[in-house]
């Protein structure tokens, strides 16, 4: 078959779809993976009181055209990584002024639309350019994409006012948060969230308790810039150590996890903590994962409310009867 302009765009357009849809996907795994220890989920706000998970989907409808687009945008555009990174990141101030739009102001998922917004527009590149998506391939674009222009960004926000929760927090802490695990290529992804996902996929666990395993390892290990901000580091390494001792006990696979987890919440909430960067990179770990499933692997995963079926569901809502939802 002879490919012409038309062809190319359609292909493009579909490939972008797709790669959207594990976006939009991937944020609804996160939001409804349940209990979340002060996150919101689908029992509990968790330490928020402006967002809820209607607000998530809200969220992540708005923006799911925005992801579809950037993707796009890596399929087509024969422009170095570095200037793909400048690109999209036009399109993410655009997503964020729709996140904003959708939720009334809050903020859900900004963190989000930086880390998916690279790996779609790398996701996009890597089909175009190699046909398929791979481990290697999209995080070397992905290093291309942001190395360089992060390090710049970063050695240049020590000469200025700090303005994002991430900069005030390098002021204070010396932390480097988001554009630092850019930087270094998302360790906390590749290194930590996915081998917990593929551990648990097979041992064929249930998929929410996977879920809630890699979250609290990704808690116990990762310098998460939304507790910092929320909190301080003092108590970051209080939330670590309490992620770790759960994990030495057994985790999320262990009979008692789902009663734990609740626990933690109330004592979280109470606190005012929220890992929302782990929350973020758990989501971006099962849509890489959904990514490689494009290239033919069997899906063992559905998501939505409706398919959602997970471990203890009965115990949770004996124990929110008895002792009220915590929102």
């Amino acid at each position: 078959m002879i490919l012409n302009e038309n062809t190319i765009t359609y292909e493009a357009e579909a490939v972008a779809v797709k790669i959207g849809k594990c976006a939009f996907k991937a944020m609804l795994e996160e939001v409804y993976t349940t209990p979340k220890p002060g996150l919101v989920d689908l029992y509990s706000n968790g330490a928020h009181t402006d967002m809820n998970t209607f607000t998530f989907e809200k969220s992540a409808r708005a923006l799911y055209p925005y992801f579809v687009q950037m993707a796009l945008q890596g399929y087509l555009y024969k422009c170095t990584p570095e200037m793909l990174f400048r690109m999209i990141r036009k399109t993410g101030t655009n997503a964020e002024k729709a996140m904003y739009n959708a939720t009334g102001g809050v903020n859900t998922h900004k963190g989000l639309i930086f880390t998916l917004g690279i790996f779609c527009a790398a996701a996009g590149r890597c089909i175009c350019e190699y046909g398929y998506i791979s481990k290697s391939h999209l995080s070397q674009i992905q290093l291309e994409m942001t190395v360089n222009i992060l390090t710049k960004e970063l050695d240049t926000s020590k000469r200025k006012l700090p303005q994002s929760n991430g900069e005030k927090n390098r002021y204070i802490y010396g932390t480097y948060g988001i554009r630092g695990e850019a930087i270094l290529g998302y360790p906390g992804i590749w290194r930590i969230a996915i081998p917990v996902l593929n551990e648990g996929i097979r041992l064929r666990k249930n998929w929410n308790m996977v879920k809630l395993q890699t979250l609290m390892t990704l808690m116990s290990k990762l310098e998460d810039s939304n507790i910092i901000a929320r909190t301080n580091l003092k108590v970051l390494d209080e939330v670590q150590k309490e992620a770790s001792k759960f994990l030495i006990q057994g985790g999320a696979y262990s009979p008692k996890a789902i009663t734990k987890l609740i626990e933690m919440d109330f004592k979280f909430v109470q606190k005012n903590i929220s890992a929302g960067g782990c929350a973020d990179l758990l989501a971006a770990a099962v849509f890489i994962e959904e990514l490689l499933n494009m290239n033919g692997k069997e899906k063992i995963y559905v998501v939505g409310r409706k398919a959602l079926s997970w471990q203890g569901i009965g115990a949770v809502k004996e124990f929110f009867e008895k002792n009220g939802s915590g929102v």
